[in-house]
């Protein structure tokens, strides 16, 4: 019982995120706030839109990742962590 109490005061959402880019599957590349970019880019069904009360002011904020990597995320096949072949967790 306790694990449930517990369970309901997890914060559910990620965010505000920004949207730098989508792939070729159709999942989004985002970034914080702060110009740190998600390893993964993430399916468009994971997202929630975000209707802002009032305008949010971004900063000119560069990216905390090369654009070779931004190419490299831009191009891949991969849409979530699902994608992701399994892992033994020996150690």
């Amino acid at each position: 019982v306790e694990k449930s109490h517990q369970r309901k005061q997890h914060a559910r959402y990620l965010g505000p995120v920004v949207v730098v880019s989508r792939n070729r599957r159709g999942a989004y590349i985002l970034c914080e706030l702060d110009g740190s970019v998600f390893h993964r880019p993430v399916a468009a069904f994971r997202l929630l839109p975000y209707l802002a009360r009032r305008h949010i002011d971004l900063p000119d904020m560069p990216l905390d990742v090369p654009m070779e990597k931004l190419k490299e995320l831009e191009e891949t096949d991969l849409v979530d962590d699902d994608d992701l072949p399994d892992v033994d967790e020996d150690i």
